[in-house]
């Protein structure tokens, strides 16, 4: 092979699945690195360095320091050749490895920075380009997000050969995302283009899953007949060619469509054969709750009450494992908004520094070219003006001078300024360590309830100034951390106000005086005098006014 991206793709595909024998492994790919080394290739080495990756996640069958070490010397590599189709191949794979092995959270950041250098790659150097862009699209589908995934979908389409397996994948894919965002007409058109690949490539495996799809689509559009027409065909070509859980899947569809048209008999016939299909595994875990519900629908059917309780339970008690994975990835979706959001955040502040950066040394280039100019127009004025050079220099001298004092002015003020912000960001340090210390104390008493406002606690404290809106904010989360605190003390001391409450709240958290004057914007000997006040009101009480005394003094 001459052409390095086939060179590369041919190394993408060599075999690596060697079990846990990684001797192996290294002993198939080490040619690859001998010739990469021979030839100074970085794009085999590269390419090397994947496969040992994908080699030893198969090895250990989950997320593994060694493949973490080859990604990174990969990522290594490029920084000194500096590739970006091969940079955004890398973490797309990267990516699609922690995604695989359910580490969905660790896969956010690769997936985000394969997307961020999607616009300024040429799509026709990316490797095994249908493969990667199905990476992404099975992960953005994941998350929910299906139209990012028909995109990346449709942008692989043009790259996959007429007629073959890969296409009628790649399309049925788009059908099946869009059906998800129930884009039904989009769909069925995807779906009859994926038939007709199929039946090109006389796919026999692909013509009943696509059939299946089709049935669906019949189903929802009221042609009952043909849906179950097309869906018996999707089973019998599924069983023909071993394809267990897409025979399985249509037969519980199957299932369903009868127990809406009454046949019990039938249905029950189809749910187990869907069930003698499943294997104990998580994935069968929803279609084992769908069973059970269509077995006790079925039950009821038939007025068979004990099996109809029976199936029932079995269901619900699938439902509440299946939710607690259904949550995680409502979870998981949520995160990746936040990283998304943060991740822009940090690309447009980058940006700007660099804007930044780049105007100072443009000032800096036009201002030291203009002195050029004006010192080479002060030597040529000098050959001919003799008498007059003194002056002139003298005028030049004080301009310059004028400049040099404009100059020296700006850098103090951006020195002050840059004190200024620095003495801003170590006062909310300290405010941000303070109140996550006490965050600490209360997650170790309910961690799982401090995950869910740890994230709006950090947000409200990014600013020192604590205005009405913010206390709203503030004091709704701070009544999830001491529930009832608050209105206890105010149904106590019946004469305390929300200033008085705002200084309740801080004491509670242990701030001094300082950083409570900090927070709401007043001095220091205010909130002395504020505290002087609250303390007077509150030991008019008779209730525990001792316990007050100490809480007040601290």
């Amino acid at each position: 092979m001459e052409d390095p991206l086939r060179q590369l793709e041919a190394v993408l595909q060599l075999p690596v699945n060697f079990g846990k024998d990684t001797l192996a492994l290294k002993k198939s790919l080490q040619p690859v690195l001998e010739i990469a080394n021979e030839k100074n290739n970085f794009i085999l080495k590269w390419g090397y360095y994947m496969r040992m990756a994908d080699g030893y996640s198969i090895a250990f069958d989950r997320t593994n320091g060694i493949s973490d070490q080859y990604y990174l010397l990969a990522q290594q590599l490029l920084q000194k050749y500096n590739n970006i189709e091969l940079e955004m191949t890398g973490y797309a794979r990267q990516g699609y490895y922690n995604y695989v092995y359910r580490k969905v959270k660790d896969a956010f950041p690769f997936f985000l920075r394969a997307n961020d250098l999607k616009s300024k790659i040429d799509i026709r150097k990316i490797p095994l380009l249908v493969k990667h862009y199905q990476f992404i699209a099975n992960f953005y589908s994941y998350i929910g997000d299906q139209a990012s995934a028909v995109t990346y979908l449709q942008e692989a389409l043009p790259f996959s050969k007429r007629a073959s397996r890969e296409r009628v994948d790649l399309t049925n894919a788009i059908a099946v995302y869009l059906s998800k965002d129930s884009l039904n007409r989009e769909a069925l058109i995807y779906l009859n283009r994926a038939m007709e690949e199929a039946k090109l490539a006389k796919d026999s495996v692909w013509i009943g899953i696509i059939s299946g799809n089709l049935a669906d689509q019949a189903w929802k559009s009221g042609d009952r007949q043909k849906a179950i027409a097309l869906i018996r065909k999707n089973i019998d070509l599924s069983m023909r060619y071993d394809e267990r859980k897409d025979a399985m899947r249509a037969n519980l569809n199957l299932a369903s469509w009868y127990l809406a048209l009454k046949e019990w008999k039938l249905a029950k016939q189809h749910v187990v054969s869907g069930i003698n299909l499943m294997e104990e595994k998580p994935y069968f875990l929803k279609y084992k709750m769908d069973a059970s519900k269509l077995l006790s629908d079925i039950a009821h059917g038939l007025n068979q009450k004990e099996d109809e309780l029976k199936q029932l339970h079995i269901y619900l008690a699938l439902k509440d494992s299946l939710e607690k994975r259904i949550n995680d990835k409502e979870i998981q979706k949520i995160m990746w908004q936040r990283e998304t959001e943060r991740y822009n955040r940090t690309i447009q502040s980058t940006e700007e520094k660099r804007l930044h950066s780049k105007r100072i040394y443009q000032f800096i280039g036009i201002f030291l070219i203009l002195v050029f100019t004006i010192i080479l127009l002060l030597i040529n004025r000098s050959k001919t003006k003799i008498k007059m050079s003194n002056a002139l220099l003298e005028k030049d001298r004080l301009t310059l001078a004028y400049e040099k004092q404009l100059l020296d002015q700006e850098l103090v003020i951006l020195k002050d300024s840059l004190s200024e912000f620095t003495d801003t960001i170590k006062q909310n340090d300290t405010t941000i360590q303070q109140l996550r210390q006490e965050i600490v104390k209360v997650s170790e008493q309910n961690p799982a309830y401090m995950a869910q406002v740890t994230d709006n606690l950090n947000a409200m404290l990014q600013t020192h100034i604590m205005t009405d809106e913010r206390w709203l904010k503030f004091k709704h989360v701070f009544d999830k951390v001491y529930p009832g605190y608050l209105s206890q003390m105010k149904k106590n001391y019946t004469k305390i106000t929300d200033n008085d409450l705002r200084i309740l709240a801080l004491q509670k958290l242990d701030l001094n005086n300082s950083s409570m004057s900090e927070l709401l914007c007043v001095s220091t000997e205010a909130i002395k005098k504020a505290k002087q006040r609250l303390k007077k009101k509150m030991e008019a009480q008779d209730q525990g006014a001792i316990s007050v005394d100490r809480t007040i003094s601290r």
